[in-house]
């Protein structure tokens, strides 16, 4: 399954044109559908994104979900150009300092750049910073990245001003022709996407299966944890084809936060 996220109506619109997506009435906020293809229109800034994307992967529980977020963004007028649409692989949140990196798996005719979220419209920030801004993306990665492994988040950028303007007049802008000039390259992207997501149904080998099991057991994970740990697993063979899982420690006598701290310790080297 496929979900695209979405801040502005008019970014959602050409998008659920050109895929024929339906509104899904069972849910409280705007979603559109087809098939296997999903759009959650998100609102603009981090507040909604949270509470929108749990709630709806609460309905999906046991499906395999890619998250791409396809949107607007101010940049810099040296390093960036009007209209041009860019694929993230770093992303900054300004107001905690953490960084996220989008997990690249796939070949694609993007350029990459980075983005930093802010939680107000830069109006006045030309030159100021040095990539793209959003108010979205790093509140999607942090979300996203904990029902989901990172290969399965994406974020396609168009740029509509140069930092220069003022919500207003960003969106009185045709923003909507701008999505629509990238709907054949998204339409391509969203298809070697949703080809890396079948070689996951077969990407853990039978020994992979039992390091998975071995671990569960050795640390007691509860039920959440067997998932989280078994979506590291695919990511990390995803990358690595070869290479081992991490050795696992001689741990007798965990308590539950000792047993938490080395569940991430063993994340972490997945995620590697």
């Amino acid at each position: 399954m496929q979900c695209l996220l979405t801040a502005l109506k008019a970014e959602s619109q050409p998008l659920i044109d050109h895929f024929g997506l339906t509104k899904d009435s069972s849910f409280l906020f705007p979603v559109f559908k087809r098939d296997n293809l999903y759009l959650i229109g998100i609102g603009v800034g981090k507040k909604r994104i949270k509470d929108r994307i749990e709630t709806f992967c609460k309905h999906f529980i046991h499906e395999k979900i890619q998250f791409i977020n396809i949107g607007i963004a101010g940049g810099n007028h040296s390093s960036t150009k009007i209209g041009a649409c860019y694929l993230l692989h770093k992303i900054k949140d300004e107001t905690t300092g953490k960084t996220y990196y989008p997990d690249i798996l796939i070949k694609h005719n993007f350029e990459e750049k980075s983005l930093v979220t802010v939680d107000s419209v830069i109006s006045d920030g030309e030159g100021a910073y040095k990539g793209l801004v959003d108010m979205e993306a790093s509140e999607i990665f942090n979300v996203c990245s904990s029902l989901v492994p990172v290969h399965r988040l994406a974020f396609l950028k168009i740029v509509s001003d140069y930092m220069n303007l003022e919500f207003e007049e960003i969106i009185a802008q045709p923003i909507s022709n701008l999505i629509a000039l990238y709907l054949d390259s998204i339409e391509l992207f969203l298809s070697q996407l949703e080809g890396m997501l079948l070689e996951e149904y077969q990407i853990l080998s039978e020994d992979d299966l039992i390091w998975i099991n071995e671990t569960v057991q050795k640390i007691s994970l509860t039920k959440t944890q067997s998932l989280q740990l078994l979506q590291r697993a695919k990511g990390f063979r995803l990358r690595t084809i070869e290479s081992p899982f991490p050795e696992l420690q001689n741990k007798s006598s965990l308590n539950k936060t000792s047993q938490k701290i080395y569940f991430k310790q063993i994340c972490d080297q997945l995620s590697a």
